[in-house]
């Protein structure tokens, strides 16, 4: 959670403590102490790992993170940096690592004149005139890979094609014309029996409208279906569901306001009086007819107000729709208040539960009370993804022991484990990242067909030591790691990666073969043919 001002200039980042020295970095907790901006490009070989990282695993994993380049606008917020790409490579128990920036124009724009010109997020009332033509998009939220493009995603606006290997930034809207949208989400979903990936757009025709759009992309990043609707509010939809049928859109009770933005204020503000809300939209046109809903309808159902931020999966049963999420029940991105300024609560309360939704039910139905899967905060669910749109027994999480905290701390201070979670035993083991350690959103590597059999990979943030590691988690044993891979350097923390296997890239394989014969360890590893 950022706290932005200052006593000083509001243009300073406070004074040096020994000297009394004055920074030009704003004073914000997501800019100081263990997040203090990395802005760090590079490359580095062969690891430090403690223990043995098992020679089945062999890709890389990619993960994005907010960095800013530039001092940025005092009045901004922590989802607002830059993106600079991490990506690990994995191969035959070897780690190397590559850091670089993803060259949006707007970062283009901003290291040029050495200076922030883009003002709030996503509010270009408060841009610089020079840049209100430009592309406003840092593409700092996901990684995913998808027609032989990496996508550096921000929902804000389309995707930049970065090339998986050497992390040049390559293309901005790389499915370009197709579909008609302006907006594409950071939370696409692949469909791994269609083999498709199921794209929306939020405020998809333009600032503040109400427009929004579900298609999909082939392996070849053709456009096969499209679907547009109408939101009922210009609200935050950052996640989504899918299951064989149907995408389940989630939106947050944030709204967009033009007249708000126009006065220099922010693009969104928590709205107490909405609920969160879900929009079940048919994925392919024939959907309608086999459940008696009309061509082209989609259903809107709510709760209560809450924020239900991230999905696990989705899964169709008995005429129903059951999906799991991470749930806080008050805002949680408190650097959006409510017009009247009302902060959340610090005791407000986080869990990870099941919504039903009954596809017999018309629009605007109130769903009943999620069932509570886990009740304790937790964030950043992720399932063994080769079952995406199916029941699905295991689900991996990032999440907080109380049994480990100082008792102080709660959502809002960080996650300090990962829960490995059954639902069909109910069963849960913990791993507990360690003292002044907070956990990231971990990713699942399989070993075998069978779910759930694999390991799990998450980076560390050691606070005190101001570095960070990577934990290699085996799912057979899941308190403890078999690796350790040791970063040099602390980076800031993410928002979202992704595993890509080395099956899918085959240069990369190529390439570490060749200089493994030629004697030379790992090196160039992340580099083109």
């Amino acid at each position: 959670m950022s706290e932005k001002g200052s006593s000083e200039s509001p243009k300073s980042g406070g004074v040096d403590g020994l000297y009394g020295l004055v920074s030009h970095w704003p004073v914000a907790l997501d800019l100081a102490g263990s997040s203090l901006p990395c802005r760090l490009e590079g490359e580095i070989e062969d690891l430090v790992v403690f223990g043995t990282i098992p020679s089945e695993i062999s890709g890389t994993f990619y993960r994005v993170m907010v960095d800013p380049f530039v001092p940025p606008d005092e009045r901004n917020v922590p989802i607002d940096g830059d993106g600079i790409i991490s990506a690990f490579r994995f191969h035959k128990g070897k780690v190397d690592m590559k850091v670089r920036y993803i060259e949006t124009e707007r970062y283009k724009l901003e290291r040029q004149a050495g200076k922030a010109l883009f003002g709030l997020y996503r509010n270009p009332y408060t841009h610089h005139p020079c840049v209100r033509g430009a592309v406003d998009s840092t593409a700092n939220t996901n990684l995913v890979y998808w027609a032989n493009r990496l996508l550096a995603l921000k929902e804000v606006a389309l995707p930049y094609s970065v090339d998986p290997n050497t992390l040049d930034t390559t293309e901005y809207d790389p499915f370009g014309g197709q579909v008609k949208a302006k907006t594409f989400t950071a939370h696409p979903k692949v469909d791994p029996k269609s083999n498709e990936l199921i794209v929306f757009g939020y405020e998809a025709t333009g600032l503040c409208s109400l427009d929004v759009v579900t298609y999909t992309l082939d392996a070849t990043g053709k456009k096969t279906q499209e679907h547009w609707l109408k939101a009922p509010w210009c609200a935050f939809i950052h996640d989504c569901a899918i299951t064989t049928n149907f995408t389940i859109l989630f939106l947050w009770p944030f709204e967009a306001d033009h007249e708000r933005m126009k006065k220099g204020g922010h693009h969104w503000a928590w709205n107490y009086d909405r609920p969160a809300t879900f929009i079940v939209v048919p994925r392919h046109r024939e959907v309608a007819a086999k459940f008696g809903w009309k061509e082209g309808e989609s259903r809107v159902y709510s709760w209560k107000n809450c924020m239900p931020i991230h999905t696990a999966g989705a899964w169709e049963e008995g005429g129903k729709i059951y999906v799991e999420s991470s749930r806080v029940h008050d805002n949680a991105f408190p650097f959006f208040p409510p017009d009247d300024g009302r902060m959340p609560s610090p005791e407000t309360k986080a869990d990870f539960v099941r919504w039903e939704f009954d596809l017999s039910l018309p629009s605007g139905s109130t769903v009943p009370n999620p069932l509570v899967v886990l009740d304790l905060p937790c964030e950043f669910p992720r399932i063994d993804e080769r079952f995406m749109g199916d029941r699905y027994e295991w689900v991996f999480l990032n999440c907080f022991i109380p049994e480990n905290s100082d008792g102080k701390k709660n959502i809002f201070h960080g996650l300090n484990g990962l829960v490995m979670h059954n639902n069909r035993t109910k069963e849960s083991q913990y791993f507990y990242s360690g003292d002044d350690s907070l956990c990231q959103e971990p990713i699942f590597v399989p070993r075998s067909e069978t779910e759930g059999d694999g390991w799990v990979m998450t980076l560390i943030e050691r606070k005190a030591s101001n570095r960070c590691d990577i934990a290699v988690i085996d799912t057979r044993d899941f308190q403890r790691p078999v690796a350790i891979v040791q970063l040099p350097f602390h980076v800031k923390a993410q928002i979202h990666g992704n595993w890509v296997d080395g099956s899918i890239l085959p240069a990369t394989e190529k390439i570490v073969r060749t200089f493994e014969a030629e004697g030379v360890s790992g090196r160039g590893a992340l580099e083109p043919l």
